[in-house]
């Protein structure tokens, strides 16, 4: 494995050895044995499970209506339903995401 020795703690981009060093780390210089190729390294998949989500509750998704409400309210360019409306989208979003059935305030 390639090691950069003079810069040890950081990696610099215009250095050859810095850069085949973080190739090493991130596993894109593999050669493929039976082909002497270059082998991609496999990305990993962005799906979550359900379980990897914080609970959301409806008092956890009354606080986040309320920030998210006041921050589409300082920014001053729409109107307080149009807030309103989009506060609840993001809510209702967040309630897909989990597979849960939205409040009735929602």
């Amino acid at each position: 494995m390639t090691k950069c020795n003079i810069h040890e703690f950081f990696f610099d981009w215009n250095c050859n050895d810095c850069k085949e060093e973080y190739k090493n780390l991130k596993g894109t210089n593999k050669i493929d044995e039976e082909s002497h190729e270059e082998v991609e390294p496999i990305k990993a998949k962005k799906t979550k499970k359900i379980n990897d989500y914080k609970e959301f509750t409806e008092e956890r998704a009354k606080k986040l209506y309320e920030e998210i409400f006041l921050q589409y309210l300082k920014k001053g360019n729409i109107s307080e339903a149009e807030s309103i409306e989009r506060s609840k989208k993001i809510i209702r979003k967040q309630c897909l995401m989990r597979n849960i059935e939205p409040w009735s305030w929602v």
